[in-house]
């Protein structure tokens, strides 16, 4: 699958400050639901001069390694966390510094616990979103009540999927306190960076400390992520309804199989 092509967008001026990094850490490959290819996402991470990404396909976390693969062998400025976009019961939920996938359509208190289980960070994408699976203010509010820790929730992400809910997610988070997260679910090139996290450092480990501190910021308000042909859109759709699932369906099928043979061993 070819990425979708139009003219370069201009590329945001608004810069990292000196001592601040900038991370889009909601981003899709083709090996997902995307349309972007891992040689094309690092090369516009690094031209949109973002200093971290996180690659957080649905499910799986194959892309990510491709992407951290091909970082490595071209020694990009651009740094990576492996993350992944859980398919949980209640709604999707991110899932930063893992190594593994948690298992998929299971309840969301379970994917939680199997982010954490493996250190990770737990971010809310898309909060209260009609158009794709999202966390409903209730569900969140019933998840912190009862303890479940929430690191993070996107109060700034540009796709369609959340652009008329931002006002509601911003008010319920004066309440909630989570850490500000401003990200692109990019899932065609031209929207890598369209939103952003700035926070203090520049390394993973910064944006590890900084979301745990509450110390980030969303960014990418001042300027409007680039329009596609409609048809772009459609086909995306079509491509996360009727190939990327049963491709899911593989991989958990011979993980299964990987899991079984491990445990006869």
């Amino acid at each position: 699958m070819h990425d979708q092509r139009s003219s370069e967008p201009g590329v945001d001026s608004t810069l990292p400050a000196p001592g601040f990094g900038r991370a889009d850490i909601h981003l899709h490959t083709n090996l997902g639901d995307g349309w972007i290819s891992p040689a094309r996402l690092v090369q516009t991470a690094a031209l949109r001069q973002l200093t971290l990404i996180a690659v957080t396909d649905h499910d799986h976390v194959e892309g990510a390694r491709r992407v951290e693969e091909l970082l490595a062998e071209q020694d990009s400025p651009v740094r990576m966390i492996t993350g992944v976009e859980v398919s949980t019961r209640h709604g999707h939920l991110l899932g930063l510094f893992v190594t593994k996938a948690p298992k998929p359509l299971r309840p969301v208190q379970e994917s939680i616990d199997a982010i954490k289980e493996q250190g990770g960070l737990v971010v809310v994408p898309h909060p209260l979103g009609n158009l794709v699976p999202s966390l409903s203010r209730r569900r969140i509010d019933a998840l912190l009540s009862a303890g479940y820790e929430i690191d993070g929730i996107e109060v700034y992400n540009p796709s369609p999927a959340n652009s008329t809910r931002r006002a509601a997610v911003r008010s319920a988070n004066e309440e909630w306190g989570l850490a500000e997260i401003g990200a692109s679910d990019a899932h065609f090139w031209q929207h890598i960076g369209a939103a952003y996290t700035r926070f203090p450092g520049t390394t993973p480990n910064d944006l590890r400390r900084a979301i745990l501190d509450r110390r980030v910021r969303a960014g990418g308000q001042e300027q409007p992520p680039a329009r596609l042909n409609p048809a772009a859109y459609v086909a995306q759709c079509a491509w996360s309804w009727f190939v990327d699932p049963p491709r899911r369906m593989v991989r958990r099928r011979r993980e299964s199989r990987a899991e079984r043979r491990a445990a006869e061993s």
